[in-house]
């Protein structure tokens, strides 16, 4: 009966809490909006994506997603999908980790309009993009159709092919620096701020028409 008693206690002590757990043990209800989302990048660095994370700091970040997706009131609207993203961590284990064979590239996702948008991963010279659109269901949900695939090698197109199949997203939290969605594992992307570097590369593209 001892024996029984203690390793029940053993492993309740060394078991990975679950989100709602976390959530609770670190008293997250009482960090602010801003804290939370340095919290979510903090426990997302040296996790590769999230490929490398172990199942604490996958229960970490999703307890940080629980609570901002409760700061969210249920009718308000999300924001526009809008600039370049980049992936802070997901728990996919596909390519959209950015995953390539034994690597993990650098996954960005950049929206064109109101329905194209592209997600690319990139690799030292290689880049591999992914040209989608998507299409609203509802007001946090949207429908994603692949269009096309194309590879590059420093900078140069050498191979591109159509692409079917897609997914659906659903939009847990949005605003202008964190998103976190269900698409249908967890992802979390940070907008990328423009900085005066981006716009001397491509000043044309931050010109507004007269």
């Amino acid at each position: 009966m001892r024996i029984a008693l203690v390793s029940a206690l053993l492993i309740v002590a060394t078991r990975a809490l679950t989100p709602l757990e976390v959530r609770k043990t670190l008293a997250l209800a009482g960090e602010s909006t801003a804290s939370l989302k340095r919290q979510l990048r903090t426990a997302s660095q040296g996790t590769q994506n999230g490929v490398a994370a172990d199942d604490r700091c996958v229960a970490t970040v999703e307890a940080l997603c629980l609570e901002l997706e409760s700061r969210r009131a249920d009718d308000a609207p999300f924001p526009e999908l809008e600039g370049e993203h980049e992936l802070l961590f997901t728990t996919t284990t596909g390519g959209s980790s950015g995953k390539l064979g034994p690597f993990v590239g650098y996954v960005t996702q950049t929206f064109l309009d109101a329905r194209a948008f592209e997600n690319a991963v990139a690799l030292g010279p290689l880049k591999v993009v992914l040209r989608a659109a998507r299409e609203p269901l509802d007001a946090r949900t949207y429908r994603v159709s692949f269009e096309s695939l194309t590879f590059s090698l420093l900078g140069f197109d050498v191979a591109s092919k159509p692409l079917e199949g897609g997914g659906t997203w659903k939009l847990r939290y949005v605003d202008d620096e964190v998103r976190v969605m269900d698409a249908p594992s967890l992802f979390v992307l940070a907008r990328k701020q423009v900085g005066l570097r981006d716009v001397l590369a491509d000043p044309a593209r931050f010109m507004e028409d007269e």
